[in-house]
């Protein structure tokens, strides 16, 4: 599966399902999915962000925003990115439209 389907298919998803939702926002998604439940820290290294820049777009998925996704502070200064069942279905419909 190419890099290029599954970004066609989240961002289908996303425009129906959350169309308010950035496309930097879609790949910080992309990359919790992959990462599985990284730090703020850890997304912002697999995009090519600062830490604060992938905090914004991040917390555009939190429930504030999409709530696909929630912040835990870690006690040490970072934050881990875990999915909400939001989140865990969103991961599914994209996944179940790339087999």
């Amino acid at each position: 599966m190419s890099n290029k389907a599954v970004l066609e298919q989240a961002a289908s998803y996303f425009k129906t399902q959350y169309p308010g939702l950035t496309a930097e926002a879609i790949i910080c998604f992309l990359v919790v999915v992959d990462l599985n439940e990284p730090t703020v820290g850890d997304v912002a290294r697999a995009v090519g962000m600062t830490e604060p820049q992938a905090y914004q777009h991040i917390s555009m998925l939190t429930p504030s925003g999409a709530g696909i996704v929630q912040l835990q502070n870690a006690g040490d200064g970072r934050n881990v990115v875990h999915l909400t069942e939001a989140g865990m279905a969103a991961k599914s419909s994209i996944e179940a439209a790339l087999k």
